[in-house]
């Protein structure tokens, strides 16, 4: 269990930086030059191919398709032209966020790599739906996930309806749209939880749609609806202890505006672990990562 933790937490936190450095190269290529971002995502896809096609050609099966080292070829170049060609952007420029990037994927990464490490999605087989106790654990399980996918479309699509009352200039967008990320995704994970429990013990809950290989597209679903759950719970109780020891300064910076609160460090810590836990999870239960 000790080195599952270790391990866990080296590569959750290598996830996490290269994840927020991507992120980072691309804002600031679309901000800054968005022809050098574009030929850095170019030539680094175009080598990844390369390189996975050499792979294949060493390690691979004679009758394997090239299909799978295509497509890990093309993503692995996205996230490597985004990095390097944001790294160039930001030195040329001088730009401190891509340093913040690293840092706060870092730590995201490691988090998350920790906790995962830590838990097993619970085994739940049979076609029958469960009630009681166990009932109530899926039920928040499934309620965090479909809970945030609703949230946020619920409040991105209320952020644009209501643009006559909202300033949504360029400048002022990304930072609108982190926003309404977290806290659309905080209340709908929390709501969806809450209902989830309510829902799961006294009228049943459907169970995870587990295979006996969690890897691949079972796996991808599977690490998205339990990574969401998790984290949701792990960074929701972080998010509540921030506002009481740290307050406006942290949430400031992620364009949260006005004095925060318990209840809205609670949301907000929600609404990041539940986006973080969806991607991560669905990153690392594809190639089965449990």
């Amino acid at each position: 269990m000790f080195n599952k933790i270790i391990w866990g937490t080296i590569g959750g936190t290598l996830w996490g930086t290269l994840l927020c450095a991507a992120l980072a190269g691309l804002f600031i290529g679309i901000n800054k030059n968005l022809s050098t971002i574009v030929s850095a995502l170019f030539m680094g896809i175009l080598w990844c191919i390369i390189i996975s096609m050499i792979w294949k050609s060493l390690m691979g099966r004679k009758d394997e398709s090239s299909k799978n080292y295509i497509i890990a070829g093309i993503i692995g170049g996205f996230f490597l032209g985004s990095v390097i060609g944001g790294l160039m952007l930001a030195i040329l420029n001088r730009d401190a966020n891509f340093g913040k990037a690293y840092i706060l994927g870092a730590f995201l990464g490691g988090f998350f790599g920790f906790i995962w490490s830590l838990f097993k999605p619970p085994m739940f087989l049979g076609g029958v739906r469960i009630w009681g106790k166990s009932g109530a654990i899926l039920g928040a399980i499934w309620g965090s996930f479909f809970g945030t996918i609703i949230g946020i479309v619920t409040t991105v699509s209320l952020l644009f309806w209501s643009s006559a009352n909202i300033d949504i200039s360029p400048n002022n967008l990304p930072k609108l749209l982190i926003a309404t990320l977290i806290f659309g995704g905080g209340n709908g994970a929390i709501g969806g939880i809450i209902s989830g429990i309510i829902f799961g013990g006294l009228i049943m809950a459907p169970p995870l749609p587990l295979a006996l290989e969690l890897i691949g597209i079972r796996g991808a679903i599977v690490g998205a609806i339990w990574g969401s759950f998790l984290m949701a719970i792990a960074f929701g109780i972080i998010g509540g202890i921030l506002s009481i020891t740290i307050g406006d300064d942290l949430f400031l910076n992620l364009g949260i505006s006005g004095q925060v609160t318990l209840l809205r460090g609670v949301i907000i810590g929600t609404g990041i672990g539940s986006i973080w836990g969806i991607i991560s999870g669905t990153f690392w239960g594809s190639f089965g990562r449990w």
